[in-house]
């Protein structure tokens, strides 16, 4: 018995589509999962003011690598928050601070290019360890006069950090550009303290 192409198992569209989209997700979750690992915060008295101190170092360099080469621009936000915990009501912001840095490669020099904050030239090498060490390795984030602290009182440090590809809204491209549905991309660290 002969039968017809389009009626053999498996090549159907209503079957074809969802097995294809399911090896997709499978190879991709697998391929590439992307991830930044977060140093933990110190505070510090810098010239009288209140500065945290961490680091961010990305995982899967070589896959970071091939996607800036190809064209994708990075941005990396970090949000640092003092704040006074409350037993018995919402935590009492005290400052907040919000930065943004944005990693590119330009292919006519073959340099990843870095911005960062509070710099007028950006960071260039063609060795992305470097510049990724350089800018990101050491951040500090002023958060204001160290006379905001109380001596004996307790207060948290929240710092939370996420990289998504430039323009994208909040949390698609983790799922485009890290193929993962969890927090890959994002990472996030709580320091409590008593000053």
């Amino acid at each position: 018995m002969h039968i017809p192409d389009d009626k053999r198992a498996g090549t159907h569209p209503a079957v074809l589509i969802p097995a294809v989209l399911l090896a997709v997700l499978l190879v991709a979750e697998t391929a590439l999962g992307q991830s930044l690992s977060l140093m933990a915060p110190t505070l510090a008295n810098v010239h009288g003011r209140l500065t945290a101190l961490f680091g961010v170092a990305v995982e899967e360099k070589p896959i970071l690598k091939g996607e800036l080469e190809d064209g994708a621009v990075l941005v990396l936000k970090c949000e640092v928050s003092l704040l006074e915990p409350r037993d018995y009501w919402l935590d009492r912001e005290i400052t907040e601070v919000r930065f943004q840095s944005r990693l590119s490669f330009d292919p006519l020099t073959r340099e990843f290019v870095m911005t960062l904050p509070g710099r007028e030239n950006p960071l260039r090498d063609a060795d992305l360890s470097k510049v990724l060490d350089e800018g990101w390795g050491t951040i500090e984030a002023t958060l204001g006069s160290w006379a905001l602290l109380d001596k004996g009182r307790k207060y948290s440090l929240r710092l939370h950090t996420s990289m998504n590809e430039e323009g994208a809204p909040e949390g698609v491209m983790r799922f485009f550009y890290f193929w993962s549905w969890d927090a890959g991309a994002d990472n996030a660290f709580q320091l409590d303290f008593t000053f």
